[in-house]
Order: C-alpha cells, then sequence, then structure tokens
C-alpha cells in the first residue's frame, strides 16, 4: 500500500509539472507572438531612445489645433461592464471560435493578450483601460472611432444567434465614448435586416451618433439587396457616414466572402458617406478590389462621398496590393484617412517591419527605434510607422491632413 501511495504521488507530481511546463510555455508563446510589454505607455519619455524620440515627434509634427484621428479601434466585450442605466448585452463565444476553427480561436487569444486583457474575468476593463492609457499617453492629441458590432441576421431578419459570436453592443460603446468625449468617438451597428433597422437607425440620429459599422460577411449583409434604400436614404439625411470593409474577407464564424467596390454604387447614389476598409484584392477573376475602387473614385459625384482608410494596408502580403497602389496615386491621397486597426496591429506579425525596409517603403534605420516605440504603445507604434512610409525611390508620402482632423 505504502508504494502504491507514494506511486500516486510521483505521478501527481509529474502531472503537476507538466502543467506549470505548459502553462509557462503557452504564456511564452503568447508574450512573443503577441508582443509582451515591459514598460507602460506613461513610460515613453523616460523610456524611449533619442532616436524614438525623434521619430515620435516628427509623426506628430502637424497642423496646429488639429488632432488625430483613427478611424477604426475595435470595440471588445464579454458583456462584463455595464453603465448606471442600461444593462451591456454584449456577448464573446470562444468556446465556438474553438471548435469552429482552432487558428481562428488562436488568432483571438493573440489578439487578446496584445490588447493586454490577462485576467478574462475583467476582460471589459482591461481592453478599454488599454486603450485609453495608449490614447493618453500620445504626446498630441489622438481621438479613436470606437466600433460596436451587430449580430448576424438571416435573409428573413432573423437574429442568427448560433453563426455570432462575438456581438458588441451598441449602448456600451455609446457609453465608453460619453466617458472620454475628447478620446472615443463611438461607431453604432444596426444591421439593415432586422425588423426594428430603420426606427434603431434613426433613434441613434437622434441621438447625435454620426457613424454606423457593418461587416457584411460576417453579419450576412447584401449590399445591393433594395430593402436597404430606406436604410441608405436615412444615412444620407441625417448625413451619418457608413463604414464598412471591402474585398475578401474571411469571418471569425467561417463565413467567406467578396466584397465588390462596385456594390457600394445605391449607397453612393443616394448621397450616402461611406468610409472603406481594404481586404484581400482578389476575387476569383484575379486582383479586381483597387481597379475598381479607383474607378469609383474617378468619378466626380462618388469621390466626395468615398473615403478609405488605411487599416490593414500594413499587414504581410498586402504592401504590393494594397499599401503601393494608395501611394502611386497623389491624386486620390485627400480620400485617405489615418486607421490604425487596433487590436489587430498590436499583434508582433500584423506589421513585418523587415519587409516594409526591404520594399524600401520605411528608411532601415528605423527598424530598431520603431521596435522600440511597439514595446510600449502598439496604437503610438502604428502611427509612426504610416508616418514614415514613403513611395520607394519618391519623397512621395501620404500628407499630414490623412491623419490629422480638426
Amino acid at each position: 500500500m505504502r508504494k502504491i501511495v507514494q506511486h500516486l504521488i510521483v505521478l501527481v507530481l509529474f502531472m503537476a509539472a507538466v502543467v506549470v511546463l505548459w502553462l509557462a510555455a503557452w504564456r511564452g508563446i503568447l508574450d512573443y507572438y503577441a508582443g509582451a510589454r515591459t514598460h507602460a505607455p506613461e513610460d515613453a519619455p523616460w523610456v524611449l531612445s533619442d532616436s524614438a524620440q525623434a521619430l515620435v515627434a516628427r509623426a506628430f509634427d502637424g497642423p496646429t489645433s488639429v488632432t488625430v484621428t483613427d478611424y477604426r479601434v475595435a470595440g471588445y466585450s464579454r458583456g462584463q461592464l455595464s453603465g448606471p442605466d442600461f444593462d451591456n448585452r454584449s456577448r464573446y463565444r470562444a468556446d465556438e471560435e474553438a471548435r469552429g476553427a482552432p487558428l481562428i480561436w488562436l488568432d483571438a487569444r493573440l489578439r487578446e493578450h496584445a490588447s493586454g486583457i490577462r485576467d478574462e474575468s475583467r476582460a471589459d476593463a482591461e481592453y478599454i483601460s488599454r486603450v485609453l492609457r495608449q490614447i493618453r499617453a500620445m504626446p498630441g492629441g489622438y481621438t479613436a472611432h470606437l466600433l460596436a458590432r451587430d449580430a448576424r441576421y438571416t435573409d428573413e431578419g432573423r437574429r442568427d444567434d448560433e453563426r455570432t459570436l462575438r456581438y458588441v453592443d451598441n449602448e456600451y460603446i455609446a457609453w465608453l465614448a460619453s466617458r472620454a468625449p475628447d478620446r472615443l468617438v463611438p461607431v453604432v451597428s444596426v444591421h439593415p435586416y432586422r425588423t426594428d433597422a430603420v426606427a434603431a437607425l434613426e433613434r441613434w440620429a437622434n441621438a447625435g451618433i454620426r457613424h454606423v459599422a457593418w461587416r457584411p460577411v460576417a453579419q450576412n449583409i447584401d449590399l445591393t439587396d433594395p430593402r436597404l434604400s430606406d436604410y441608405y436614404a436615412i444615412l444620407a439625411a441625417e448625413d451619418m457616414t457608413l463604414q464598412l470593409p471591402l474585398g475578401f474577407r474571411e469571418a471569425d464564424n467561417g463565413a467567406r466572402g467578396w466584397i465588390d467596390p462596385r456594390a457600394l454604387r445605391r449607397a453612393l447614389d443616394l448621397g450616402v458617406s461611406v468610409v472603406v476598409t481594404l481586404g484581400g484584392s482578389y476575387s476569383g477573376d484575379g486582383a479586381r478590389l483597387m481597379p475598381r475602387l479607383f474607378e469609383l473614385l474617378r468619378e466626380p459625384a462618388y469621390r466626395k462621398l468615398l473615403t478609405i482608410d488605411l487599416a490593414g494596408v500594413l499587414s504581410p502580403g498586402r504592401v504590393n496590393t494594397l499599401l503601393l497602389p494608395l501611394l502611386q496615386h497623389p491624386q486620390f491621397y485627400s480620400r485617405l484617412r489615418y486607421a490604425s486597426g487596433y487590436p489587430e496591429t498590436a499583434i508582433r506579425g500584423a506589421i513585418d517591419l523587415e519587409a516594409l525596409a526591404a520594399r524600401d517603403v520605411i528608411p532601415r534605420q528605423t527598424l530598431e527605434p520603431l521596435s522600440e516605440i511597439r514595446t510600449l504603445n502598439p496604437l503610438l507604434f502604428t502611427f509612426v510607422v504610416m508616418r514614415e512610409l514613403r513611395l520607394p525611390g519618391t519623397a512621395l508620402h501620404f500628407p499630414a491632413q490623412v491623419f490629422f482632423q480638426r
């Protein structure tokens, strides 16, 4: 009996050691690929080298009386935080991500770790705290559009909870923005197939909201659906801007699809201001995203309504297909707006500095100071990288008005 007990003790100790080693290895993987933070954003003035400080100062050298406007920061919530007069209905189904697509689940864990979430029971608070700390540590003014995310709906207008893995409540996003009005701009999400879509949109317009976000592939929205005309009419009448992605998209719920720039014509014809984020540039018959987008921008009636945000153009594999075409067309610079795409850009592999230097779109001597900035403040890092971009062999770069707004 004594030997059996001894064997059991040894087995328990061995299993405990295995668990400890696995947890240490897992944390190490997260720290490496999601970017370990050794200092707080507020430490930048004391921690960054002179060369890194110089890059930051150059990035914020813009017009006076203006602030950086970041058009795309993802809202995040597990329904943990609520305001005094509303219940946060946000939901997050990480279990479904794990069962449906392990790589998507892993990407979500990396994104959470990179955005400062360490305790899942306090994920809501840790996420928004990290965002605001990065913003407030900026050496100049910085305002971020914080995006809500409506559920997926069927073609018949029924809410599809089974395929809605992430839902970020409009009330929650509006409440957060009201607590930091100089730092956050609320972007609500109202699915156009909802039976109350028009009424909900009007309610938010009356509340002073001027930005609406869609994710057509994840949410099952057909931009050419005739039923959207009334919705588009309200957006135009209330001077509300529609933010949505274009190109090839693969959603966290497994949906995949191509959003053609030409599908925007219905909204643009009705006078809707549209801000687009660029995704995969290839459809089934080849590279179609940029040619078709430039086709729209060449039409005067559309040019004044259509804006491109820069979220995602620094991603590996998109330098040639997205970034360089934008840099090569200075006639469209006035239709570009800065967007960080946070928290994706906080993940180490989301922006490959070595690849950018190899294509000569950033100077090689900036690699080390940029890496320093990345370890402290991913929002600041993304902004500084964007300000350093140049068309290879030329002095062409995105002008200040792309980044700074009154």
